[in-house]
């Protein structure tokens, strides 16, 4: 599987893309708004060997890509599809190396992705997480056609250099049929 867009690549991981983790997951700014915390050099080797390992799995579940920028051939974030088939609903999410923010490559990312899955998966719902502060987030998700659901009061458990403390969670959606009529 490889999803493209105007300016993108989203494709497998491989064991060559340890750079990219590393570059996301060890970014304090885009940890802010991520549970697990950075990430120590053997979490994300064991991280990259496991989403690589994912893609061989059936059915598969975790569908985790390279984002690369088609421009200059950089890795300049990840996408991701996770799937819960019992309830036909795939999770989405990405991220961006900071220098790509505000470009529009994560609303093409997320364009991406709804397409895949509604047209090539046939997905009766998809949907995404934030943290309500991640304003970035939810405006694209919002861009995309994805209407808030939830607002979870402390529901995720994040890790941080001072220990585990409780933040709320945004959920958006979107069903297959809201997608054929955008």
């Amino acid at each position: 599987m490889m999803l493209e867009t105007q300016r993108l690549i989203m494709r497998p991981f491989t064991l060559d893309d340890a750079d990219i983790i590393t570059a996301l997951y060890g970014d304090p700014d885009i940890m802010t708004f991520m549970p697990c915390g950075r990430l120590m050099e053997e979490e994300i080797r064991a991280h990259v060997e496991q989403v690589v390992s994912d893609w061989d799995e059936l059915p598969q579940v975790n569908y985790e890509m390279a984002v690369i920028a088609k421009a200059d051939s950089r890795k300049i974030g990840r996408a991701r599809i996770h799937m819960d088939y019992e309830n036909d609903t795939a999770m989405l999410g990405w991220l961006l190396v900071r220098p790509e923010w505000g470009r529009g490559y994560a609303t093409e990312i997320t364009r991406s992705l709804l397409e895949y899955c509604f047209d090539t998966m046939h997905i009766h719902r998809v949907c995404a997480l934030c943290h309500p502060d991640n304003i970035g987030s939810w405006k694209v998700m919002e861009k995309c056609g994805l209407r808030r659901e939830a607002h979870y009061v402390k529901k995720v458990k994040y890790v941080g250099k001072d220990g585990t403390h409780w933040e709320d969670e945004l959920e958006y959606a979107m069903l297959r049929e809201e997608f054929r009529r955008m």
